[in-house]
């Protein structure tokens, strides 16, 4: 189990270097375009491009971040209102919300592998960036979705587990 949490926290720290990385790279990219447009009237047009292709990436994988931090839309208010605050009923209908999750994300994962695939295949370039290969963003929707599916498969295991716990030690009745 200290293994499997330390892979949890190793793609955590990994997911938040490279989101924070690409962001405070596209910051500068920006910065620094604004400052050759407006200040110096020297524009490098590629700039902009590449802060752009930058970017997208980071904010695809911003949604695994939103997936393994549970800050996404949540259906939690209802549950409670519906429920009455029967923490039985509430704890397994978001254990049966996250496979539903996991449902959906797994259906889209070949689409994303053919995608995937595709652009292994057939590499992009941009237009103002002739030198660099869009492909990656591309691909970058199949490794995002892979980690939201571990991210949310993590959830289920974890929320059974507790929940287990909490029945065992009697913490919970079960009605």
């Amino acid at each position: 189990m200290n293994i499997y949490l330390a892979l949890i926290r190793c793609i955590s720290f990994l997911e938040n270097l490279f989101c924070f990385s690409m962001l405070i790279i596209c910051s500068f990219l920006v910065v620094f375009q604004v400052v050759n447009r407006y200040v110096l009237h020297f524009e490098i047009m590629w700039i902009g491009d590449l802060a752009l292709y930058l970017f997208i990436p980071a904010l695809i994988y911003s949604i695994a971040i939103a997936t393994r931090e549970q800050s996404h839309t949540s259906v939690d208010v209802f549950l409670e209102i519906l429920l009455r605050k029967n923490v039985v009923f509430i704890a397994f209908s978001k254990i049966v919300i996250n496979v539903l999750v996991l449902s959906s994300i797994l259906y889209l994962i070949p689409m994303a592998h053919r995608i995937f695939l595709s652009a292994m295949k057939y590499s992009e370039y941009g237009t103002l960036v002739p030198w660099f290969n869009t492909s990656w963003i591309r691909q970058s929707v199949l490794v995002s979705l892979s980690l939201c599916a571990f991210h949310t498969a993590h959830h289920i295991f974890m929320k059974s587990l507790s929940l287990i716990k909490q029945i065992k030690a009697g913490d919970i009745q079960c009605p």
